[in-house]
């Protein structure tokens, strides 16, 4: 009995010696709430910074690429697609024929088309309304429903309910004309009728304008009608 208790003593007292050389930190550990933020964090994030640095390892030829050959950008759509949808509110066109007389072209709304199958970059007309002016003073308006304007060669097609009014009191109505805006020529191919101070006159095959309103042939089956009080204005 006497043995077995100076085993235990002995066996205490190690204990006690071995609990002494422990840190004070180690025998009441207490964990800092901002440390433990701190950790998480950088659990999340350095995971990231590594992926990150993969991905520039994967992309860097590329982007040594578009600094070799300068700045750009790229769209989820090609650049044809875009620019079918650059669309300008009130547009105004400018411009002067061949003998340096002005015309405008206005519209409700122009959206830009780029050239396709053999046509010229060209803009679409909503409510297109043009307005040339002539040597004398005089002038010619143009209204449709819709437009097509060409600006290199300042070539203006028209379609629905086109409407021409001169000066003088002549007018032409039809559903679809071609206008050489910087040379005053305009013409169409489908029935059109007009109306002037003499009387009416109707054609099945269309017009064709010179000179701005110098001269204008209605083509096909035409019948015209003339006022009584241009023929006795005549006699």
């Amino acid at each position: 009995m006497a043995e077995d208790r100076t085993q235990k003593a002995e066996k205490a007292a190690r204990d006690a010696r071995s609990r002494d050389r422990l840190p004070s930190g180690r025998r009441d550990v207490r964990i800092n709430p901002f440390r433990r933020i701190i950790v998480t964090s950088l659990k999340l994030v350095l995971p990231l910074i590594a992926l990150t640095l993969m991905a520039l390892v994967v992309l860097w030829p590329q982007i040594e690429q578009v600094q070799d050959s300068g700045f750009r950008l790229g769209f989820s759509t090609s650049p044809e697609d875009l620019m079918e949808n650059v669309a300008m509110s009130n547009p105004r066109f400018f411009g002067v024929d061949g003998n340096r007389q002005p015309f405008t072209v206005t519209a409700q709304e122009a959206i830009e088309n780029q050239a396709d199958d053999g046509h010229d970059d060209h803009v679409y007309l909503d409510t297109p309304q043009a307005d040339i002016t002539l040597e004398d003073g005089s002038w010619i308006a143009l209204t449709a429903n819709e437009g097509f304007y060409t600006e290199t060669d300042g070539l203006l097609d028209l379609v629905g309910a086109v409407n021409m009014y001169h000066d003088n009191g002549f007018e032409i109505h039809t559903q679809k004309a071609e206008i050489e805006m910087n040379v005053g020529n305009a013409s169409g191919s489908v029935p059109v009728d007009g109306q002037g101070p003499f009387g009416t006159i109707k054609s099945d095959s269309g017009f064709e304008l010179e000179d701005k309103g110098a001269v204008i042939r209605f083509l096909g089956n035409a019948k015209m009608v003339i006022f009584d009080s241009a023929l006795k204005g005549k006699s």
